[in-house]
């Protein structure tokens, strides 16, 4: 009787872990899909120009970059759910024939919230390749006068990265004070 009392409570209490388990795999949170976005916006951006990145974001550049970006694409991330609740709310029909890319068109919303927040990460990196090839440029056309402009620490060794920050966006993409050269 005890044993079985004992295998009927492992049992219950099992398939109560399993369950929990399940429901929360399928639920990745909004910092979660924002962390693997922001990693894969960062990645971009250190293959579009490493020595940007580093300079831009110094020493542990790419946990620098994740950390800073996560929350900017959590906003996009909800911005994106808006427009896309607002789009859908118009011509629902229209809606799924535009995103839905399964049989139902059930999927429609994910894919539209995905592809707007794609978008903008595309646009983000782009500016930052942009920033970086303009930076380039004007230190080579004078050096000292770049550093004198750019540089925030005795010597101007973070004038590039100074630079970049200046010419994104947001102008503080993790800027991390006076470390990071090229």
């Amino acid at each position: 009787m005890l044993k079985r009392a004992i295998a009927i409570t492992c049992v219950c209490l099992g398939t109560a872990l399993a369950g929990a388990t399940a429901a929360n795999a399928g639920n990745a949170t909004s910092e979660e899909r924002a962390k693997n976005l922001a990693a894969k916006q960062c990645t971009a951006e250190k293959k579009a120009d490493r020595a940007a990145f580093k300079a831009l974001y110094g020493d542990h550049a790419m946990r620098r970059c994740i950390k800073g970006e996560t929350p900017e694409i959590q906003q996009e991330l909800k911005n994106a759910a808006k427009e896309c609740k607002a789009e859908r709310g118009e011509d629902p029909d229209a809606f799924k024939e535009a995103y839905g890319a399964n049989e139902n068109g059930r999927n429609a919303f994910g894919k539209c919230v995905s592809s707007k927040v794609k978008e903008e990460i595309e646009e983000e990196v782009a500016e930052f390749k942009n920033a970086a090839k303009e930076c380039r440029s004007e230190r080579e056309a004078d050096a000292d006068a770049f550093r004198e402009t750019y540089g925030q620490n005795p010597n101007g060794r973070n004038a590039f990265g100074k630079c970049v920050s200046s010419k994104t966006k947001d102008g503080d993409n993790g800027d991390n004070g006076d470390e990071g050269s090229e």
